[in-house]
Formats: C-alpha cells, structure tokens, sequence
C-alpha cells in the first residue's frame, strides 16, 4: 500500500515536472522569436540624433538625403 502511493506521487511529480518543461520551453520558442523580432525591427531603424535644450527637441536623421530637422515641443 504504502508503495503505491510512493509510486503515485512519483508518477504526479514526473508529469508535473514533464509539464514545467513544455511551458518553459514554449516560453524560450517565445522569446527567441521576440527577440528575432526586435533584431529585425532594429536593423530596418535608420540612426538618429536627438538633441535637447529644456522643452525643445531637434530630431535628426543622418541617413536622409535631404536633412529636413523636426523641432517638437512638449
């Protein structure tokens, strides 16, 4: 009797244990993939400079052929 339940509740902490492993894993599959997804998102970005000066910005693109500044104000 008493192995059995020994038995049973080694069989619950396997599965258990089996389970934990399936969601991590699903977890990490997200991840990566979210990861990919920024590594792209980060190589389409063009390089800017933001500079500023109390509630004023000046955005600047380096790579734009025609360098057009954009002040936004806050």
């Amino acid at each position: 009797m008493v192995l059995m339940i020994i038995a049973g509740t080694y069989a619950a902490s396997l599965r258990q244990r089996q389970q934990r492993l399936q969601s991590l894993r699903a977890e990490r599959q997200r991840i990566e993939m979210d990861l990919r997804r920024v590594k792209a998102m980060a190589d389409r970005s063009q390089p800017v400079v933001v500079l500023e000066s109390g509630d004023t910005r000046l955005i600047v693109n380096h790579e734009d052929p025609n360098p057009q500044p954009q002040l936004l104000y806050y």
